[in-house]
């Protein structure tokens, strides 16, 4: 008798294949321009917007503390629809299939209950096997504001503290209500209510949390963005990430001539327990960066704090981040998804450019502890995408990761940081 896992694995090509078939129908009708405005509900249904997406990844990790390497080979297909505007009003729904492509116990796929491979000797790749529907929401906007309700995939700014995680294949959502308001040249305000979060590895989240944001733009030298981030998760484990966030953000560009132009960032934030936490925090996050753009290239060089409490007897805790696009942030080997107990300090080095028509990235980070004078590691990061005329993106991407941390002896299991990592990745992505 097969089981329900392996029987639901089985399938999964096959639900991509029907995916693929019901957009590529349903888009039949519409190809070759916008839709137009609908002036009736019938018109709203009939000139919306079909949407497709195809992305294939192969994902290797050899990690320092296991003998076997993992290997994802994965393909992400969504398939949706967008209605045209009636009197302010459209809908968006979207369905999402993570198909495994070969070996599904080739790595440790992270997935929540039944959704977990069960495999425990290889790295960990987070891309479970599943399908769902991952934006499904109602909205209304005029001239100055605009509003949604339902499930959908949110990025503020840089998404270093909210964001859909779109680097794995099951993208982060979020069950909210939000609402902008831009009467002002200068100035946008949001506020956003989230009452479930939809995580990358199938994980449902309850939480009553609330978002406020207000982008204030100021003259020609950059913007000042300042947010409160009230986080209240509503389940006993998950307390401990309850925490308020109140802070700054002031970035901005200075064109010094048509080929040359400074680059500047400051952002300050300070973190305390908040709701249903019945721990203690009180910490600081800080950001500063600085740049240049030399037309074609990119250089950056950042530092980033993520405070903590290496002795826990201060009762500061460690600052968090639960909702972030974490990948984007500290290394793309993943070494730094939770913030260490002492603090993270996060030195970086960014070029970035075309090569011809190849966009080229690289990153070298250098890993202390924030409180105390613990060497992490270092970290460098390579990146290389190409996109068609047809709209297809090809990339290869890798992540070495060295720790300068003590070794760590048997049965004590190290932390993530303490382990040497090296990733590598080759990924195609197609849309329309």
């Amino acid at each position: 008798m097969i089981s329900p896992r392996k029987e639901t694995a089985m399938n999964r090509p096959l639900m991509s294949c029907v995916l693929t078939a019901i957009i590529l129908a349903m888009a039949l009708p519409v190809f070759g321009g916008e839709a137009p405005v609908a002036n009736t509900l019938e018109e709203a249904f009939k000139n919306g917007t079909p949407l497709f997406t195809l992305r294939y990844r192969y994902e290797e990790v050899d990690q320092g503390n296991m003998d076997k390497n993992a290997h994802a080979s994965t393909l992400r297909t969504t398939v949706g629809y967008r209605s045209a505007a009636y009197k302010g009003f459209n809908f968006m729904v979207e369905a999402e299939d993570i198909s495994v492509v070969g070996d599904a116990q080739a790595y440790r796929n992270a997935g929540f209950g039944y959704l977990d491979n069960g495999v425990r000797d290889r790295p960990v790749v987070a891309d479970p096997a599943l399908t769902q529907i991952n934006q499904a929401y109602f909205q209304w906007k005029n001239d100055a504001n605009k509003a949604h309700i339902g499930r959908r995939e949110i990025v503020i700014g840089d998404s270093r503290f909210v964001g859909n995680v779109g680097w794995r294949q099951n993208h982060q959502s979020f069950d909210a209500f939000a609402f902008t308001n831009s009467s002002l040249d200068i100035l946008d305000l949001s506020y956003r209510y989230i009452s479930k979060v939809n995580h990358i590895t199938g994980k449902v989240l309850d939480m009553s949390s609330h978002l406020i944001n207000a982008d204030v733009t100021i003259g020609e030298i950059g913007t000042l963005g300042l947010y409160g981030y009230m986080l209240d998760y509503t389940r006993p484990t998950t307390y401990g990430l309850s925490t308020a966030t109140y802070g700054a953000e002031f970035k901005g560009k200075a064109e010094l001539s048509e080929n040359f132009g400074l680059l500047y960032e400051a952002e300050y934030a300070a973190q305390s327990d908040y709701g249903n936490n019945t721990g203690s925090i009180d910490a600081t996050y800080i950001h500063l960066m600085a740049g240049a753009a030399l037309k074609p290239v990119t250089l950056k060089i950042g530092y980033e704090v993520l405070g903590g409490d290496a002795a826990t007897t201060d009762n500061k805790g460690r600052f968090l981040t639960p909702l972030a696009t974490l990948h984007k942030w500290n290394g793309w080997a993943d070494r730094f998804l939770g913030t260490p107990g002492a603090g993270l300090n996060d030195l970086y080095f960014l070029a970035s450019g075309m090569l011809g028509p190849v966009k080229g990235l690289a990153v070298y980070h250098i890993f202390t502890a924030d409180d105390g004078d613990a060497d992490y590691g270092k970290e460098f990061d390579i990146q290389f995408t190409y996109k068609t005329s047809w709209k297809q993106t090809f990339g290869l991407k890798a992540a070495l990761y060295s720790t300068d941390a003590p070794e760590v002896v048997a049965p004590a299991t190290p932390l993530p940081f303490e382990v040497d990592s090296s990733k590598f990745w080759v990924f195609t992505s197609y849309s329309i």
